[in-house]
């Protein structure tokens, strides 16, 4: 019996250790990757108004799962980053970038989804007037919730492009519903007139 005990007390310590080190690894390689695909450049203070008429930086179109920016919700304490694509590797390992939306910084409708039970976990309180940024290669764009509204997921014209910068996050909706959520939960923001304006003398 005892020799037993012992069998089974060391089978279920070497099985921890696996689990820990298999943890520890995927953290590890995440943080390469993010080092490797993008690092988060300085916070700009330049007007939108100006950069909008300076001639963007040409970056190449990215590879499905490069990290393309960085998303932060402060006030909700959301902080991710955001990679190409919407598929289950991408929306494992941060937001997504929706693809045939507008890029960041770009002109136009930027679509970003993420699961609703981890990096969007908190999106439900988002409110009116809260603050997005999104830091790209080009410079930290701030953006101004202006609205959020609950759809089905066949009503996709919430990601139609705009003339004007604008920003939709998607998630599942409910948020703490029990296997596949049945709607989406949209929030809709608008490009800020200043890029960092908080820094802004």
């Amino acid at each position: 019996m005892r020799k037993r005990l012992s069998t089974i007390l060391v089978l279920a310590g070497s099985a921890a250790l696996v689990w820990c080190a298999t943890v520890w690894t995927g953290a590890a390689l995440f943080e390469k990757y993010q080092a490797r695909q993008w690092n988060p450049p300085a916070a700009a203070t330049v007007p939108v108004s100006r950069a909008a008429r300076a001639a963007p930086v040409p970056l190449a179109p990215p590879k499905l799962h490069d990290v393309i920016a960085w998303i932060e919700i402060p006030r909700l304490s959301i902080s991710t980053a955001v990679l190409e694509g919407d598929d289950d590797v991408a929306l494992d390992l941060g937001a997504g970038h929706i693809p045939g939306t507008a890029l960041p910084s770009a002109a136009g409708n930027i679509g970003i989804a993420a699961h609703r039970d981890s990096f969007f976990r908190s999106l439900g309180g988002i409110e009116p007037n809260d603050r997005i940024r999104l830091r790209t290669q080009n410079g930290d764009w701030d953006y101004t919730v202006e609205s959020t509204r609950i759809v089905k997921p066949s009503e996709v014209g919430v990601l139609a492009n705009s003339s004007q910068p604008e920003l939709t996050l998607v998630t599942c909706y409910p948020f703490h519903y029990v296997g596949a959520a049945p709607l989406r939960f949209i929030v809709r923001a608008r490009r800020a007139l200043l890029m960092n304006a908080e820094n802004t003398p």
